[in-house]
C-alpha cells in the first residue's frame, strides 16, 4: 500500500471520478486486459490529487496491493526516472526474490512477471511521455494502471488502447468549496466580493487556489481583500 497521503480538502471532480469509476467497474473490456488511464491536463491542474484521491477510494478493491511511483517527468531542475529504475523500484516493491537483473528487458520481464495472477492499482504520477511509460505496464489481465502526464500521452491512447481523462479548471462553485474548506466558511462570508474577485483572478486553477488559501491561513490578520488586490 504506498499511496502517498491524500490532499485534504479535496472537491469536484464528478465527471472525472466517473469516468474512472465505469473503468474500474467494466467498461468495454471488463477487465480482460491490462486496464490503463491516462490522466491528462496543464501544470497545477490537480492530475495527482485527483489520481490519489480516487485510489485511495478503490484501494481495498485491489486485494494484492497498491503501487505508486513518482516518474519526475515534468520537475523543472530534476531528471525524469529512467524506466530502468522505475522498474527496479517497482520490482522491489513487489519483494521479488532474488538479484534485480540490469538489462531493461530483463527487469520489465521479471516485472511482468511477479504481477502475473495478482490484482493491483499502479499509479504512475508525472509521467513525461508513453516511452517512459510503457515498459511499466503488465502484461496480463488483472491490474489497472492510472497514469498522470502533463504530455496528452496520444501514443499510449493509440498503442496501448489507454483511455483518456482531461483534468480541467474547477467551476467556480468547487473553487469556492476549496478556499471554504481551507480558510472555512466564516473567513469567506465576511469577504464575498473580495472571494470572487480571488476565484475569477486563479481561473480554476487548484494550485493557484491553494497557494492563495495558504497565503491567507500563514496571514490571519490579512484580508482577502488585499489577497484579490495583490493578485489583480
Amino acid at each position: 500500500m504506498q499511496l502517498p497521503l491524500e490532499t485534504p480538502g479535496f472537491v469536484g471532480r464528478s465527471t472525472q471520478l466517473a469516468q474512472l469509476d465505469r473503468l474500474l467497474d467494466g467498461g468495454p473490456r471488463r477487465m480482460s486486459a491490462v486496464v490503463i488511464c491516462a490522466l491528462t491536463g496543464h501544470n497545477g491542474i490537480g492530475k495527482t490529487a485527483l489520481a490519489l484521491h480516487w485510489a485511495h477510494r478503490v484501494a481495498a478493491r485491489f486485494a494484492d496491493g497498491v503501487l505508486h511511483l513518482d516518474l519526475r517527468g515534468s520537475r523543472s531542475g530534476e531528471q525524469a526516472v529512467a524506466a530502468s529504475d522505475a522498474l527496479g523500484s517497482l520490482i522491489q516493491a513487489l519483494d521479488v526474490p532474488g538479484e534485480i537483473p540490469c538489462d531493461l528487458a530483463a527487469r520489465a520481464g521479471l516485472y511482468r512477471s511477479a504481477l502475473a495472477g495478482r490484482r493491483m492499482l499502479i499509479v504512475l504520477d508525472d509521467a513525461r511521455d508513453a516511452n517512459q511509460v510503457r515498459p511499466l505496464l503488465p502484461g496480463v489481465a488483472g491490474c489497472m494502471v492510472v497514469v498522470t502526464s502533463r504530455d496528452r500521452l496520444s501514443c499510449l491512447v493509440a498503442g496501448e488502447a489507454a483511455r483518456p481523462v482531461v483534468v480541467d479548471e474547477l467551476a467556480p462553485a468547487e473553487a469556492w468549496e476549496l478556499l471554504r474548506s481551507r480558510l472555512g466558511e466564516r473567513r469567506l462570508a465576511g469577504e464575498r466580493e473580495a472571494v470572487q474577485r480571488i476565484i475569477a483572478h486563479c481561473a480554476g486553477v487548484p494550485r493557484a487556489l491553494t497557494v492563495v488559501a495558504a497565503a491567507a491561513a500563514t496571514h490571519p490578520r490579512l484580508s482577502l481583500e488585499e489577497l484579490a488586490s495583490q493578485l489583480g
